[in-house]
């Protein structure tokens, strides 16, 4: 069991150069990759994107690079001789048509960087994906890493909590069963008008009728069923967080229907500590890949 929050880092030499890449992770519905990279390496982001998925299967995924050092080397200087004839050109003509003395450098007046052109150097960036792939990993495990060890802490709790709902579960069955006899002795009194006899169909009629309003039986059947998969779910090595969604949902549903079948105070009491517990249990899961 995985949480859907995690960090990690990864800084290595990648070609000439040296490059950082951050991965955040946090909870999503589904799974949302947004990357973050120089503009020159965007022909990697397709790449990127999906080497990122094949580690993560739910949550929203920030990733970002930064070129630290050029991975092509360093840039590269070099002097427009062309713009800077035109200057001097032009000045030349000023000066000699309204008759100015040529007191200053042509340079000092139009500044040596108009003319100087500072060049990043390129290469293809496909051709170093395998080292990239690999910074990437690194960045990956620590996310994982860190999403395990909060995962594994949920899951503690989640065990802890499920514990308490079987116990609830467990003690509404038994007064659920404790109620139903003593509903059947007094429509039996009630049938037998304090006689011997006892008039059997109408007392069947009565029982059915009471059966259909207050027997709990298969929704304590689905109940358990539905913990039982749910902890099984919790031990599967694969991304569950939204399958124990639906079966706390469905949960939900059972405890609900429970709640509004039983008149018992008892039962009711438990019904609220279960709903209590199932509230708990899908908030952690909201966070679980």
């Amino acid at each position: 069991m995985e949480s859907m929050t995690g960090y990690g880092t990864a800084e290595s030499k990648v070609g000439k150069g040296r490059l950082f890449v951050e991965i955040k992770s946090i909870n999503h519905r589904y799974s949302e990759i947004n990357i973050k990279i120089p503009a020159r390496m965007g022909v990697l982001e397709s790449f990127i994107r999906r080497h990122v998925s094949n580690h993560f299967a739910r949550g929203k995924i920030d990733v970002f690079f930064k070129e630290k050092e050029p991975l092509f080397g360093g840039v590269s200087i070099a002097i427009d001789l062309e713009l800077a004839w035109q200057y001097k050109r032009l000045i030349a003509k000023v000066r000699k048509e309204l008759g100015l003395e040529a007191r200053a450098d042509f340079l000092q007046i139009v500044g040596l960087d108009r003319m100087l052109r500072v060049e990043e150097k390129e290469g293809s960036y496909e051709r170093l994906w395998a080292q990239i792939a690999k910074l990437l990993d690194g960045a990956s495990r620590q996310v994982k890493s860190m999403r395990l060890k909060e995962g594994q802490h949920i899951r503690k709790d989640q065990r802890e909590r499920l514990s308490k709902v079987r116990k609830n579960v467990r003690d509404i069955s038994a007064q659920s069963d404790r109620v139903l006899g003593r509903h059947f002795d007094r429509l039996r009194k009630k049938v037998g008008g304090g006689g011997a006899a006892v008039d059997e169909q109408r007392l069947q009629a009565e029982v059915a009728y009471l059966g259909g309003r207050q027997d709990i039986a298969e929704e304590l059947l689905r109940l358990e069923s539905h913990l039982k998969q749910y902890s099984g779910l919790m031990e599967l090595k694969e991304p569950v967080g939204r399958k124990l969604d639906f079966l706390l949902q469905e949960m939900g549903r059972e405890i609900n229907t429970i709640g509004s079948k039983a008149a018992d105070a008892h039962i009711s009491q438990k019904v609220v500590d279960c709903k209590s517990e199932l509230e708990r249990l899908r908030e952690q899961i909201q966070n679980i890949e």
